[in-house]
């Protein structure tokens, strides 16, 4: 894993909103402050403490054993309770805890091990408190306490869900690598030894089902590769024009020759035309859930896709837009199964396509439904927030 990518990647902005959420602020250190030789005095009462917790709990006595000797993790954690009550939470010290937090998912620590640390953190901190200052002071130092153990937990967390996330991430983003140049000279050799076969060589037909599945196989790829992007990837918001995001996204169909034989219509409401997103997501949503629409509109014999859109009532501050289709009704039994990764109805789907639709929803604050008109075909509801 690349850990100095990593290290430089800590979102100090994102800690900062988060960390006014908590209201710590400089009148709570300085309250802080005046006790602070208390507190790193008892630094070494902390780590025995700590450890005595941990060396009790058999898969953490495990780890502490495979590590080194007692004394030398009691200094560590001496030295971290120390300078949790030294220094303010500036970008030094969010660094420190941001590698603690990388340091965690390098050795395997189970998450749920180190939320108990805190815990632990907490209780000595209150139990200290309660015993050596009167209950007025007691009563103004365990906020604050509260509050920083709070914004030790944010750090050390966002850096191990980061390290986590990005560990599946280049599994994948490495998998998909690997596969992607072999299966495009495949699919090239395959198509340059069709061109010289006549079509009516029994051979013909095994090269285009070769061919097709090497297709299926690079869509695939494309798929994961745009997953991973936008998963890794914030979302950035801005006000987009959904007629012209639906448009560019029928083109892109029309050009991978998915709309041959297929009726499609766009009937946007003039107040419901303008959607609050990030441009490169409402483009791989749009064309994944138009693609889902017109595949299954193939089912008709006139395959028939309609566009719309009208403003919300109820939240007020989101419009809707509706992709129906004629083809095969949806079953409702499988929409849990749809959305996820690699699930396909289609012998020719790569199962990713509404994957990339879900994510990109998750992320721009939207939703979708799906609604059966027996008879008639199928119904999707998009919502999204409307651009003021």
């Amino acid at each position: 894993m690349e850990y100095k990518a990593l290290i430089s990647a800590v979102p100090y902005q994102s800690f900062q909103l988060l960390m006014d959420k908590l209201k710590l602020t400089e009148d709570d250190l300085l309250v802080l402050g005046r006790h602070r030789d208390f507190f790193i005095s008892r630094q070494a009462v902390f780590a025995e403490f700590f450890h005595k917790s941990f060396i009790e709990i058999p898969e953490t006595r495990m780890l502490l054993e495979h590590f080194g000797k007692a004394d030398a993790m009691k200094l560590i954690w001496a030295e971290w309770f120390g300078r949790l009550f030294s220094e303010n939470l500036d970008t030094n010290f969010i660094n420190y805890l941001w590698r603690i937090g990388l340091r965690h998912v390098e050795v395997n620590l189970d998450q749920r091990f180190t939320n108990l640390g805190f815990s632990l953190v907490r209780m000595f901190c209150h139990r200290i408190t309660i015993e050596s200052f009167q209950p007025d002071i007691a009563v103004k130092i365990l906020p604050v306490v509260d509050k920083l153990v709070d914004s030790c937990i944010l750090v050390e967390t966002s850096a191990y869900i980061m390290a986590t996330v990005r560990c599946d991430v280049e599994i994948l983003k490495g998998i998909a690598d690997k596969i992607r140049n072999p299966v495009t000279i495949i699919g090239g050799n395959l198509r340059r030894l069709q061109r010289h076969m006549a079509p009516q060589d029994p051979l013909y037909k095994d090269y285009e089902f070769l061919i097709s599945s090497t297709s299926r196989c690079e869509d695939m790829i494309e798929d994961i590769t745009t997953y991973i992007e936008m998963f890794q990837r914030e979302a950035k918001f801005e006000q987009a024009m959904l007629e012209t995001v639906i448009e560019n996204m029928l083109e892109k169909l029309s050009a991978r020759k998915k709309l041959e034989g297929v009726k499609v219509e766009i009937f946007l409401s003039p107040e419901a035309r303008f959607v609050r997103g990030d441009p490169t997501d409402l483009r791989h949503l749009f064309y994944h859930i138009l693609e889902n629409a017109v595949e299954a509109a193939h089912a008709s014999k006139k395959p028939y896709v309609r566009i719309s859109s009208v403003l919300q009532e109820v939240p007020s501050h989101t419009l809707r837009i509706e992709v129906f289709n004629n083809g095969e009704i949806v079953n409702l039994a499988n929409i849990s199964d749809i959305f996820s990764l690699f699930y396909s109805t289609k012998p020719k789907g790569s199962g990713l396509g509404l994957s990339i639709a879900k994510l990109a929803l998750r992320k721009n604050f939207g939703e979708i439904y799906f609604e059966p008109v027996p008879g008639e075909g199928t119904k999707v509801y998009i919502i999204l927030e409307k651009a003021n």
